[in-house]
């Protein structure tokens, strides 16, 4: 682990990166893995690393789409989701370990890409037996396992057959294969950031790494940060080379999406957060959001996302005491060891992120075994097909009662959308007139009716996780707990 730690610093300072080996070092964390470790007191603002941006890997910096070309490119559909970014990282895996492509422009991210995991844990390479687990959670549908698949076979391996002397032949069965293309997906899924291009009206901005939605597309957060020096110059992208705009303004650019060296080496934890990534016209900085103490971790943030997430994408969850002290504070966590500290309690730990979904289908189907057909009306599907016209939502997401972080004597509040719909389909709902004003239903304090929904409907999605529900799935023995070693790698 060292040698390939010291051999990605040594290149990445070789081209234009800057490191404070005084204040952070790379080492192994129990329970976390790999990570930053702060040297030395750390002052708020101050600069762990920065790099320029051409060091970071996209479809935008590899050399791969220009040698490709990008007329053929496109025709491939390489240019949309990120199969194009899957193929560049293939191709440097390629070139970082075969001798004789004979392709000058390849191989400069060979150290990175030495640096990178070569397994994953994460629910999209276990079996379907080990799955069943996650029955009942919003993980499995969103895996994406089968359109992952679908751009392999009909996008990446037809455009890597097309140019041999891009892929040769003999390399398919070694490089190109589908399980090299899920462990590059997988390492985007997990580290990328998401860095756009460089205009005259950004001021210096902080990215959070990429959260995912269902088809792929990572997506940023970004606010002012008056603590850090803001840049008051412009310059576009580093690489200001003829390439593929997206092909609307209001979509995404997968050329957006980046693996940045030595910034997907921190970990994250809920509500830990202490240095983020700012972009600036030429180079990319990590600094300290606040003080950090000697021997501390040095925690880049996520958005703190609930455990389906972190599950689906880095193949851990959090487990933190979810009771807060008067000063709201989160931040002290404690490792937690499944093997050595006993059975997991969910009423003790957890993660305050976590939610709860519940699917528009359950409510109706909660409505119409309550009232009957009869009562309730023959126009319930006339009412649902307005519901969505007016933009409704089809999913309702219930909070964890422990992430109200502003005031802890907030009283929980349920979805207003929730409140909202139920209503729509109650018997007494008026219907027409709500429908004649163009508005929704209001979404006031639930009364006794809607109540009444909302519990039968926790039953029911309560009994569709595996093992049915939390209290007779504490019960279970655990050797029974099949995920703790997916969950609890280390």
């Amino acid at each position: 682990m060292r040698a390939d730690i010291d051999a990605l610093i040594e290149w990445f300072q070789s081209n234009g990166g800057t490191v404070d080996l005084r204040a952070i070092g790379i080492t192994e964390f129990p329970g976390s893995g790999r990570g930053a470790v702060a040297l030395c007191d750390i002052p708020t603002d101050h600069t762990l690393f920065s790099l320029p941006r051409v060091l970071t890997l996209s479809t935008r910096t590899s050399p791969l789409p220009q040698l490709f070309g990008l007329d053929k490119w496109r025709a491939h559909n390489l240019h949309k989701g990120w199969v194009g970014l899957i193929l560049c990282m293939m191709w440097e895996d390629a070139c970082a370990h075969e001798q004789g492509i004979g392709i000058p422009e390849a191989g400069k991210w060979t150290p990175y890409i030495y640096s990178l995991p070569e397994t994953f844990d994460t629910p999209m390479f276990w079996s379907e037996y080990e799955l069943e687990e996650l029955k009942g959670t919003g993980v499995v549908d969103k895996i994406g396992r089968q359109d992952a698949e679908c751009a392999y076979h009909e996008s990446l391996i037809p455009a890597v057959k097309a140019v041999p002397s891009l892929f040769p032949p003999h390399h398919l069965q070694k490089w190109y294969t589908l399980e090299a293309y899920h462990c590059a997906g997988s390492r985007i899924l997990s580290r990328s950031f998401t860095v756009s291009r460089w205009t005259s009206d950004d001021s210096a901005e902080e990215w959070s790494n990429n959260e995912n939605n269902d088809t792929g597309v990572c997506n940023s957060e970004s606010e002012p940060e008056d603590s850090v020096d803001n840049a008051d110059t412009s310059l576009g992208s580093a690489m200001d080379v003829d390439e593929l705009p997206p092909t609307s303004d209001d979509e995404d650019d997968p050329s957006d999406v980046a693996m940045v060296p030595m910034a997907d080496l921190l970990n994250a934890r809920w509500g830990c957060e202490n240095a983020k990534l700012f972009c600036e016209p030429k180079i990319l900085r990590m600094v300290a959001t606040r003080s950090i103490k000697k021997g501390e971790q040095i925690f880049n943030t996520y958005g703190d996302p609930p455990n389906s997430v972190l599950l689906r994408r880095y193949g851990h969850v959090d487990l933190i005491p979810l009771n807060v002290d008067a000063n709201n504070d989160f931040t002290r966590t404690t490792e937690i060891n499944p093997y050595t500290d006993g059975a997991v309690s969910l009423t003790t730990l957890g993660n305050p992120s976590d939610v709860v979904e519940i699917k528009a289908d359950l409510v109706v189907e909660v409505v119409r075994a309550r009232w009957g057909t009869k009562e309730i009306g023959n126009d319930i599907e006339e009412r649902i097909e307005w519901w969505l016209d007016e933009g409704g939502d089809d999913t309702f997401v219930l909070p964890h009662p422990n992430n109200l972080r502003r005031d802890t004597n907030s009283p929980y509040e349920l979805p207003r959308e929730f409140i909202s719909f139920t209503r729509l389909l109650l018997p007494d709902a008026d219907f027409e007139s709500a429908r004649k004003k163009g508005k929704l239903p209001k979404s006031k304090q639930p009364d006794a009716e809607v109540l009444g929904v909302l519990e039968e409907v926790l039953k029911n999605r309560e009994a569709m996780y595996a093992g049915g529900t939390v209290e007779v799935r504490m019960d279970y023995p655990r050797s029974s707990f099949l995920w703790i070693d997916h969950v609890f790698p280390y």
